[in-house]
């Protein structure tokens, strides 16, 4: 995690601006972490009523980046927790296992959900180690097989 003062030269505001607004480093992963949730929330559902929740699910994770905010930020908090992010940590359980059951929902197997729900979440982890993303007909391959 980049220092307060990285953060808040990218955001263009002082270090006393940005804690004007967060009172602490957790407060502000916490913010990023319910902007990743929230712009996720709001894609897959939006690719629901389009019948295209695994599609979507795995493309996300393969170049994960929703309306801006990296999908990644997801990732890393659940990797490494920090101790007061307790409910941060909670709040992406809870989301996945919404993600999961619209994927349910689309393939009507929760079992397969699941797994296609894990493939998603390698592919979003081999995105952050890998600096080559996955190529869109790698994607694809991996949805005709789940399919």
């Amino acid at each position: 995690m980049p220092s307060l003062d990285a953060l808040a030269g990218d955001a263009g505001v002082s270090k006393g601006g940005l804690m004007h607004h967060f009172a602490s480093r957790s407060a502000l992963v916490s913010a990023l972490i319910t902007a990743a949730v929230d712009a996720t929330d709001r894609e897959l559902r939006d690719a629901a009523t389009r019948g295209e929740v695994v599609d979507t699910w795995l493309r996300l994770s393969a170049q994960p980046e929703v309306d801006g905010t990296p999908l990644s930020t997801l990732a890393i908090i659940a990797l490494g927790a920090h101790d007061d992010l307790g409910d941060a940590v909670q709040q992406i359980l809870d989301a996945t296992r919404q993600w999961e059951a619209l994927i349910a929902d689309e393939v009507g197997d929760p079992t397969r959900a699941r797994i296609i729900r894990m493939v998603g979440d390698g592919m979003l982890l081999q995105s952050l180690l890998s600096p080559t993303p996955l190529s869109a007909l790698s994607t694809r391959e991996l949805l005709a097989a789940l399919k």
